[in-house]
C-alpha cells in the first residue's frame, strides 16, 4: 500500500526537458523566497548544481540541434547549386562536345545514362551518385570538357563530402548529449526527491507549507485535449 508514495514524482518519462527545467527553476525560486531564517539554505545549495549543470546542458543541446539543422540547410544549398551546374554548364557542353562537335555515344551515354531528368529531378538521396559520376566523368574527358568545368565538379563534391561529415559529427553530438541529460535528470530528480522529504518531515503537520514550494500545474491531472505532460 505504500508503493506508490515511494516512487518519484520527479522522475517521470513523461515530461518534456525543458518542462523538468522549469519545475527546478520556478521550485528553487519558491524555496529562495520561502527561506526563512535559512530553512530551506541546505536545500537550495544540493539542488543549485544540478540545475547549473542541467541549463548548460540544454544550451549545449541546442546549439548541436542548431548546427545539425544548419548542416542540412548546407546539404539542400549543395543539391540545388548542383542541380543549376548540370543545367546551365555540364549538359550543355557534354552534348555540345560530344553530340555535335565530335559525337561519342559512349561518353554521352556515360553522362546521361538516363537522360536529363536523372538531373532535373535529382534528391538527397541520389546526389551522391550523380556529384560521383559528374567528378569522375570530367576528369576522364577533361581534355573535351575544360580543366573549369571539372574543377567545378571536384569542388561540388568535396563540399558535399564536408558538410555530410560536420552533420553526422553534429548528429553524434545531440544523441551523446541526449545520454548525458538522462545522466544529469536522473540526478536531480533524485535530489528532488531527497529535498521533498526534509520538506515532508519539516512540514509534517502542514502540507500546504510542502505544496506552497511548487507550482501546482506539476502535481494536478492534464485535462482531456492538454499535451503538456504532468507528472
Amino acid at each position: 500500500m505504500f508503493l506508490p508514495f515511494l516512487k518519484n514524482p520527479f522522475a517521470s518519462k513523461k515530461m518534456a526537458r525543458d518542462d523538468f527545467r522549469d519545475l527546478m527553476d520556478g521550485h528553487l525560486s519558491r524555496l529562495a523566497s520561502q527561506n526563512k531564517a535559512g530553512r530551506y539554505a541546505a536545500m537550495i545549495a544540493s539542488l543549485e548544481p544540478h540545475q547549473a549543470a542541467y541549463h548548460a546542458l540544454l544550451g549545449e543541446q541546442d546549439q548541436n540541434l542548431g548546427q545539425r539543422l544548419g548542416k542540412t540547410d548546407t546539404v539542400e544549398e549543395l543539391l540545388a547549386e548542383f542541380k543549376q551546374f548540370a543545367k546551365d554548364e555540364l549538359l550543355v557542353e557534354a552534348e555540345y562536345q560530344f553530340k555535335r562537335k565530335k559525337p561519342n555515344a559512349e561518353a554521352l551515354t556515360a553522362f546521361l545514362p538516363k537522360g536529363r531528368k536523372e538531373y532535373s529531378q535529382a534528391t538527397l538521396l541520389t546526389l551522391p551518385t550523380l556529384l560521383q559520376r559528374v567528378a569522375d566523368l570530367t576528369q576522364t574527358y577533361k581534355a573535351e570538357l575544360g580543366a573549369d568545368l571539372a574543377t567545378k565538379a571536384t569542388d561540388l563534391q568535396a563540399a558535399y563530402t564536408t558538410a555530410r561529415e560536420t552533420q553526422g559529427e553534429a548528429k553524434g553530438d545531440v544523441q551523446g548529449n541526449s545520454k548525458e541529460e538522462k545522466k544529469l535528470r536522473k540526478a536531480a530528480a533524485r535530489q528532488l526527491k531527497l529535498n521533498l522529504l526534509d520538506q515532508v518531515k519539516l512540514h509534517i503537520d502542514e502540507p500546504e507549507a510542502v505544496l506552497a514550494l511548487y507550482d501546482a500545474k506539476w502535481f494536478t491531472k492534464p485535462a482531456k485535449g492538454d499535451v503538456k505532460s504532468k507528472m
